[in-house]
């Protein structure tokens, strides 16, 4: 399907198509209309936020940033040691799924900032492995529930671990560079699916697949300890600064070494192999992909063109091998053929 020939809000990028979009007679979608700009707290607010644990000179080190070999993280290692005069741990969380460049960005950025790194996979694979459970036990009730669940263990190993090497470390603050200029997190809230209840889950085939998640994820915890930031204080940057994507790539790009893939259409999620597959169910789920509701957020806040949104979401949509995803899914999961052909019809 080429995305020129799709019928679009006029201000963003949303297809007319997408599960729950309604365009009025100007042709704009009710995302753009509720609209309110973001406004960040300020570089003197974050100063402020941040005072009594800078002054901890006795010691060695006195935040924790994590980083995925991603963008805006990067910038947030560059902005805690550059621009607030921190003295940061970068943490890194292996998920099983990161891209070559992201771990040739992580030794660059890290390199670049001298500043240590550390690293916690999960033994045997076993993010991978929850994944793959997760894909098999919720393949029969849709790519929906896929697409909101796929991330779990993820995001549990980037908190628990941060946490956890916080605490180890004695270090109090934490700098997330995460950011809600590029969130997809309003039309979710706006679209939901519903969820199986407990006796379809029950009675579903995948039940045993159920079972192999829990056990596997309950291995997972123990290896990380709890994901609770008791005692700790946590500071998501861009609350407090404008997020840039030109000055941020910019800056990475020219001050740490920080590089995309060659041809690649944009600079968003570029650490982990489970986007494209994440991006091509969240279209098959919702009519929309991922990286358009991502572009949409981008556009409303000003922070990037619609015209070279619509470009960057038609290099991508190109780009998309179902085939190729498939043996993703096989070799790199052992998802079966049967299960593959529920996910990616």
């Amino acid at each position: 399907m080429n995305s020129k020939s799709i019928t679009r809000c006029s201000l963003c990028i949303m297809p007319e198509s997408a599960e729950g979009i309604r365009l009025d007679e100007s042709g704009v979608c009710q995302l753009c209309k509720s609209f309110k700009k973001i406004k960040t707290k300020g570089k003197k607010a974050l100063l402020k936020e941040i005072e009594k644990y800078s002054d901890r000179q006795q010691s060695e080190y006195n935040c924790i940033v994590p980083v995925s070999g991603g963008r805006d993280s990067a910038y947030a290692l560059y902005y805690a040691k550059k621009e607030l005069g921190l003295r940061p741990i970068a943490f890194h969380n292996d998920n099983d799924f990161e891209t070559d460049i992201a771990v040739e960005n992580l030794i660059n950025i890290t390199d670049s900032m001298d500043v240590p790194l550390i690293k916690l996979n999960s033994g045997n694979k076993r993010t991978k492995k929850i994944v793959a459970e997760k894909c098999r036990m919720n393949a029969p009730f849709g790519p929906g529930l896929v697409v909101e669940q796929t991330c779990e263990a993820c995001k549990y190993g980037f908190e628990a671990g941060a946490y956890n090497t916080a605490k180890k470390n004695g270090i109090k603050l934490i700098i997330w560079g995460d950011s809600i200029e590029e969130s997809t997190a309003k039309y979710h809230e706006m679209v939901k699916h519903v969820k199986p209840t407990r006796m379809e889950r029950l009675l579903s085939p995948t039940i045993v697949n159920l079972f192999k998640y829990k056990y596997y994820f309950n291995q997972m915890k123990k290896e990380y300890g709890p994901d609770s930031p008791d005692g700790l204080h946590e500071v998501h940057l861009f609350d407090f600064i404008e997020w840039d994507r030109k000055v941020i790539v910019d800056t990475i790009k020219g001050k740490m070494g920080w590089r995309q893939p060659e041809g690649s259409a944009t600079s968003w999620r570029i650490d982990c192999h489970l986007v494209p597959l994440i991006n091509y169910l969240t279209a098959t789920a919702y009519g929309v992909s991922k990286i358009e509701l991502g572009f949409s957020q981008m556009i409303r806040n000003g922070k990037m063109e619609r015209e070279d949104a619509l470009k960057q979401a038609e290099q991508i949509e190109k780009a998309v091998d179902v085939n190729q995803l498939k043996d993703f899914l096989k070799k790199e999961m052992n998802i079966s053929d049967m299960c593959a052909d529920k996910l990616l019809f």
